[in-house]
């Protein structure tokens, strides 16, 4: 790559090389979003660029870590024109007894533990923009309520009868297709009209970005450097310089990965391999520059080691049945036999995901089941993932 000539013959097979500390990260032409070359990002980013000028509410639907509150503060709120500010809250967290107060503010002593007035995050946004994250997590009171402070443009706090003005562009996000919880039952139809579906955008998930991922990955490692978190280990390195390599097989493995947390999950991803490495000393010199290489196996040890967090992977074929041909030839005993037609079945599973093995143990043993689990047993089977990440490489080229 262009960025990398200064050590071009020692990361021959490199994917990603990224050069001087005081160079990562340069402005991203695009802006601050990595749009890339998806269809779908291509989309999103045509529709958004309309929705940012208009009035209209914006409902944006999207997996966790897919961004949405940062296309909010980033690209909708920066290019709506309003005066005001921009008011992010994670309704998640609110408490349901709290959470007309948290809209709508309240006056001192309308509630327990209420010492002073304060307003709500509605008047708090007013002429500017309010982005209210995890919207499907409202009861169907407090969407009631917040139909009539949409309509209305105004907002009473609780224990006053004053109206007050609150009429921020509301820019609402969720997890969740709000159009099936209204066929459920459990959102308001009319509160989802408001919200107006014809404004509604979907944030693809990195799964759905494949074509975009080797930038996203360069990116979230310039980012965890540029950090004040890690600007310690960094100047530890004495070094004026520095490069991140992801060798060719790494690169693969990090492709082929699901990205079940996306965004988040890479950030995390990226931070935790810089850390690892300026924390165990993991950079050889180079021309008198610190080059830190993210092997395979480290990110075969991060991505495992992600796999007993509480993310949740996007549903599998484990409640499906697969069926593979296999070849049999003469063994020797039952065994032998056995043996060859479950490496027959773990090869043909390896390719069909890609050779992510958190999916292939999830639909060999179900949700939990840890990867280590899988790698151990095709170890034992013969079966060497360098081999098989060769051979799917090849089959894909």
């Amino acid at each position: 790559m262009s960025n990398a000539l200064a050590i071009e013959d020692q990361a021959a097979d490199s994917r990603l090389c990224i050069s001087r500390l005081d160079e990562l990260g340069a402005a991203n032409e695009e802006g601050p979003v990595i749009w890339g070359r998806s269809p779908a990002m291509a989309e999103l980013r045509r529709r958004l660029e309309v929705l940012a000028r208009s009035p209209l509410p914006v409902l944006i639907e999207g997996e966790t870590g897919t961004g949405k509150s940062f296309l909010a503060e980033h690209v909708l709120h920066p290019r709506s024109g309003v005066k005001g500010p921009l008011i992010v809250t994670d309704l998640s967290t609110i408490p349901d007894s709290l959470m007309p107060a948290h809209l709508f503010g309240a006056r001192r002593g309308s509630y327990t533990g209420s010492v002073d007035d304060h307003p709500g995050v509605f008047e708090q946004a007013h002429a500017g923009t309010l982005f209210l994250d995890e919207i499907a997590n409202l009861d169907a009171e407090t969407q009631r309520k917040l139909l009539l402070v949409l309509e209305r443009g105004t907002v009473t706090r609780l224990g006053d009868s004053k109206a007050r003005p609150a009429s921020p562009r509301v820019v609402a996000a969720t997890n969740l297709e709000v159009a099936q919880l209204v066929r459920e039952g459990r959102f308001r139809h009319d509160l989802y009209a408001r919200l107006n579906p014809a404004t509604r955008v979907r944030v693809p998930s990195l799964r759905e970005r494949k074509e975009d991922l080797e930038d996203l990955i360069r990116f979230a490692f310039a980012d965890a450097l540029r950090s004040g978190s890690l600007l310690p280990l960094v100047r530890a390195q004495r070094r004026a310089a520095a490069a991140v390599v992801v060798p060719e097989l790494a690169m693969q493995r990090l492709v082929a990965h699901q990205w079940p947390g996306n965004h988040r999950e890479l950030k995390l991803f990226a931070t935790n391999a810089l850390v690892f490495l300026l924390v165990q000393r993991g950079a050889t010199d180079v021309d008198g520059r610190s080059v830190l290489t993210v092997s395979e196996s480290l990110v075969d040890q991060l991505l495992d080691d992600a796999r007993a967090q509480p993310l949740a992977l996007p549903v599998a074929a484990s409640t499906a049945e697969r069926r593979i041909e296999v070849a049999l030839k003469p063994c020797r005993t039952f065994a032998e036999i056995s043996a060859d037609v479950e490496r027959q079945y773990l090869t043909a599973l390896f390719h069909a995901h890609g050779g992510d093995l958190g999916r292939m143990a999830l639909e060999l043993f179900g949700p939990g089941a840890s990867r280590r689990k899988v790698h151990l047993r095709m170890n034992q089977l013969g079966l060497r993932l360098r081999n098989l990440r060769g051979a799917l490489s090849s089959g894909a080229s």
